[in-house]
């Protein structure tokens, strides 16, 4: 069990320093540096040292479009955009959603069935947000709301709609078209890095001079090393031990160690409506997979 709270100990560590990165350059310049960074460093390893894995087929180009714009492109600049005026504990928590809504589009999609215990889970972690979503900071009052829902808030549910989608893609990819997943996430990063950097250069101008560029650097590669490279290969292992289903259930872990490092390195108030929020989804994930744990137990 301790390699998978170190693992999601190191996700939600992603989040705070993805916040720190923001006090030195724009969220579009950020997302294309980290992902061309990170792909680079991927689709190098899968052609030097599993060169077999290193292939693309120009037939299913249309799911590899669909992994760089959903699962990199769109996904993390609006992830970064919103983690600008969102407190990084509640944008990890909004992140614990993935597996709810990975398990709807199989649903609304592919016509997979699910349980009735399902759909109460389902329900009940929906219902979740509903805490959480109430307590808005000032910084996210500046672009108003719809309903009781900010914007930030908006935007960064749709980036965990866009990565949940990208899942689909890639369960499609690695299930049924033998793809490698260190291939399909390096060519997938690599390219909505450099997209991200072209868009930044429209959209946000010259990158900026950056004076402290040994930290930004810094930071820069802690994120794609632990981020990209190190909780990717953790994950890989510990499937090896644990089942999917069981690692997507201890994901709830993610959002705590983000509230502690929120609070601790980065000054942000947890209120209680952050605490309330996971234990409901918390209830509804339990829920939602207490069929699939009994069928798939984990083993030691």
């Amino acid at each position: 069990m301790a390699p998978i709270i170190l693992m999601y100990a190191l996700f939600a560590s992603s989040f705070s320093v993805g916040k720190v990165l923001l006090s030195y350059a724009q969220p579009i310049f950020i997302t294309g540096a980290r992902m061309l960074v990170g792909g680079s460093i991927l689709l190098a390893y899968q052609y030097w040292g599993a060169r077999e894995g290193f292939r693309i087929v120009w037939k299913h180009r249309w799911l590899y479009l669909q992994m760089i714009l959903f699962g990199i492109y769109i996904t993390y600049i609006l992830r970064f955009w919103a983690l600008n005026y969102l407190p990084s504990s509640k944008t990890c928590f909004l992140y614990n959603l993935s597996p709810f809504l990975s398990s709807l589009y199989l649903y609304l999609l592919f016509g997979e069935r699910m349980s009735k215990r399902q759909w109460v889970g389902l329900i009940i972690g929906f219902l979740g947000l509903i805490p959480i979503l109430i307590a808005t900071t000032p910084q996210e009052e500046l672009f108003g709301e719809f309903l009781f829902v900010s914007w930030p808030e908006l935007v960064i549910l749709l980036s965990v709609a866009t990565h949940s989608y990208s899942w689909i893609v890639m369960r499609k990819m690695v299930r049924y078209k033998s793809y490698s997943p260190i291939m399909i996430n390096g060519l997938s990063m690599a390219c909505g890095g450099l997209l991200a950097l072209i868009t930044s250069l429209i959209v946000e101008g010259t990158p900026p001079l950056i004076t402290d560029v040994a930290p930004f650097v810094g930071w820069l590669m802690f994120v794609v090393i632990v981020s990209n490279i190190i909780c990717y290969n953790m994950y890989g292992s510990l499937l090896k031990r644990y089942s999917p289903t069981f690692l997507s259930f201890a994901g709830f872990l993610a959002p705590i160690f983000a509230g502690f490092y929120g609070w601790a390195f980065l000054n942000e108030t947890i209120t209680w409506h952050f605490y309330v929020s996971n234990i409901i989804v918390f209830i509804g994930l339990y829920i939602f997979y207490q069929e699939e744990l009994k069928q798939q137990p984990f083993v030691e």
